[in-house]
Order: C-alpha cells, then sequence, then structure tokens
C-alpha cells in the first residue's frame, strides 16, 4: 500500500488553459488538445522548452508555458468522449498517417464508420474551399487523421474540474480493552474487615453455654 501511494503522489498533471499543440519526437504538430484538459507528465527527458506528457492513450510534447502545473489529481483527466462519424456522401473515408494529401492511407473507412476524436490540426487544403482542417482520430485502435469535410465531430464539452480525493489509508490499530477498575488497597482491606466483623458475634451467640438459673 505504501508503495502505491508514493506512485500516486508522485503523478504530476498540468492544465492546459487554452487549445494545446502536442508535437511527436520530432517536434512536429500531432493534435491541438482541447482547453481545460490535462496532460499527465512523463519520466522521460524532453527538449528545452517542453515537457514529456501523456494524454490518455496517446503521447508527446508540449510546450512547457502552454500549460499549468497544479497540486492535485483531476477527476476527468482527458476527454474521451468526443465521437465522429463519416460524412462523405455515402463514400468511404481514408485515415491517413499525416494530415497531407500524399500520406499513407492506413485505413479506408466505410460511410458507416466511426470512432473517437482527440482533436483537430492543420494541413492540405483537399477540397478548394473546404479548409485545411484535419482530425485526428482513433478508430477502433487504429489512430490516423481524416479531412475534416469528409466526417462530422461532435463539439468538445467543458471540463468539470474536480479534485480527487486522496485514497483511505487503514491503520493497524488493535481494539483497546478496557481493564476494569481495581479498587483501592485500602478501601479493599476495610471491605474485608467489614465482612468479617460480625462472623465472631455470630459464632459466640450460637455457642455460648446459658447461664444456669440461681
Amino acid at each position: 500500500m505504501t508503495a502505491l501511494l508514493s506512485v500516486m503522489t508522485a503523478l504530476t498533471f498540468f492544465i492546459m488553459p487554452t487549445k494545446t499543440t502536442l508535437y511527436d519526437d520530432s517536434l512536429a504538430a500531432v493534435v491541438d488538445l482541447p482547453a481545460g484538459y490535462f496532460v499527465l507528465q512523463s519520466d522521460t527527458a524532453a527538449p528545452d522548452g517542453y515537457l514529456k506528457v501523456v494524454y490518455d492513450d496517446i503521447d508527446g510534447y508540449v510546450r512547457s508555458d502552454s500549460v499549468k502545473q497544479v497540486d492535485y489529481t483531476p477527476v476527468t483527466k482527458y476527454e474521451t468522449k468526443v465521437k465522429f462519424r463519416c460524412d462523405n456522401d455515402s463514400q468511404p473515408v481514408n485515415l491517413r498517417s499525416e494530415p497531407r494529401r500524399a500520406a499513407n492511407v492506413i485505413m479506408v473507412l466505410a460511410a458507416t464508420d466511426g470512432g473517437h476524436s482527440y482533436g483537430a490540426t492543420l494541413g492540405d487544403e483537399l477540397i478548394s474551399g473546404a479548409g485545411n482542417v484535419w482530425y485526428y482520430v482513433n478508430v477502433n485502435g487504429t489512430r490516423g487523421y481524416c479531412y475534416s469535410a469528409h466526417i462530422e465531430v461532435e463539439s468538445t464539452p467543458p471540463n468539470i474540474i474536480e479534485k480527487e480525493e486522496p485514497p483511505n489509508v487503514p491503520t493497524d490499530t488493535k481494539p483497546v480493552t478496557e481493564e476494569p477498575e481495581s479498587m483501592p488497597g485500602v478501601a479493599a482491606i476495610i471491605f474485608i474487615v467489614a465482612l468479617c466483623l460480625p462472623v465472631p458475634f455470630i459464632m459466640f451467640y450460637l455457642f455460648r453455654k446459658p447461664k444456669e438459673k440461681e
């Protein structure tokens, strides 16, 4: 239990006051994480000005000046409920390794497919006038990018920031049994003497010889 508590208290969370970019090992942008949620600092070294962090099931780097350390463990650490679904005129949607036209297609999603969206980032404009926003998504454990014009994404709910209660630490306490109060020595002696005093008188009256009549 002590070891577990030491690990828990060693966790360091940082809140993201605004949308915060998560970078990969080459410090290329991966995704903009939503404001109001948290990243967990990793014990891996990071370049100057960055922190190595974990966010849900992804990791990377954030700029150290873009987040703020907190002295508690939040109840809701990461956003995990925002869903997306394909919306490409009933056509398949490509899940790519990067938000680029020429990036590898990791998976072809059916028109009815969907999954979880971590957030958005900027990339190539696939359709003229449709913008250059891509969403970094997870489809049954496979992560990649979908062009924003080809999917529909739910809005991100604001985080209700609550602190986790510290765990209860069991203590080895034995019940205290109270010993009966002992009678003070002098009082005990007086009590015994008081009980014994009538005995001689009783014996005297029982066994004494009656006086002879004159």
